[in-house]
């Protein structure tokens, strides 16, 4: 499942160079509202909070901030629903004439330091599985002793009704993939090379880049119910 990216948006924007001088009063306050409305037009949020912390006016003016926090207590990143989202970075420096374009997008040149905090409930996964998934329109996924099952349709030779039961990682700290230790279908066990087509179909299960500030996640907690990544 692929969320939009932020960042990638760029690629789609043109981007005239605006003279420095522009900028050069641009303030705090200026950020806040630029992220505000990037947010508000790729994501669907309730109480949204934004605070861009300031070195100087001279590092405004480079486009370099002390800290950046965003965070939200429901968004709805692309069908996928997160209670709450928070982000937070150190030292970041934004793309300013991508900022302050006449079609201004957020964009970050480099960031320091950053935390990340959302939460994932069972039901929420399993609504933004329905919405994206083709291969396997009724999977659906269950949280519990730190483990995730997925069940679902999926047409194999000797049947069609699989579970599996496994754990989640992220190896680049962005896409959240489903790592099996049992997968079974009709209560057989399913072949090496069944697992792999199938995983090649569901893989990532979540994709975080979408994310704002592309925050990179260290580590996944499965909670009953709930998925938390940090």
């Amino acid at each position: 499942m692929r969320l939009r990216s932020l960042s990638h948006t760029a690629m789609f924007v043109a981007t005239a160079w605006v003279a420095s001088s522009a900028w050069a009063a641009v303030s705090a306050t200026d950020i806040e509202q630029r992220l505000r409305n990037e947010i508000n037009a790729v994501w669907k949020v309730q109480n949204l909070e934004i605070a861009v912390t300031p070195y100087s006016q001279a590092y405004n003016d480079r486009g370099l901030f002390k800290s950046v926090m965003v965070r939200a207590d429901v968004a709805d990143i692309a069908g996928i629903v997160v209670r709450p989202v928070y982000v937070k970075a150190m030292d970041v420096t934004f793309d300013m004439p991508l900022m302050l374009a006449k079609n201004p997008v957020v964009r970050t040149r480099s960031r320091g330091q950053t935390e990340v905090y959302l939460a994932l409930y069972q039901d929420d996964l399993n609504e933004g599985l329905r919405r994206a998934q083709k291969v396997v329109p009724d999977l659906t996924a269950t949280l519990a002793g730190g483990q995730i099952t997925l069940t679902g349709t999926y047409k194999f030779v000797w049947g069609n009704k699989f579970r599996m039961t496994g754990k989640l990682s992220v190896p680049d700290g962005y896409k959240i993939n489903f790592v099996p230790t049992a997968a079974k279908v009709n209560g057989i066990p399913i072949p090496v090379s069944g697992v792999k087509l199938l995983l090649s179909k569901l893989n990532p299960i979540l994709d975080l880049t979408g994310v704002i500030m592309q925050p990179r996640v260290n580590s996944l907690t499965i909670e009953d119910g709930k998925l938390i990544a940090r």
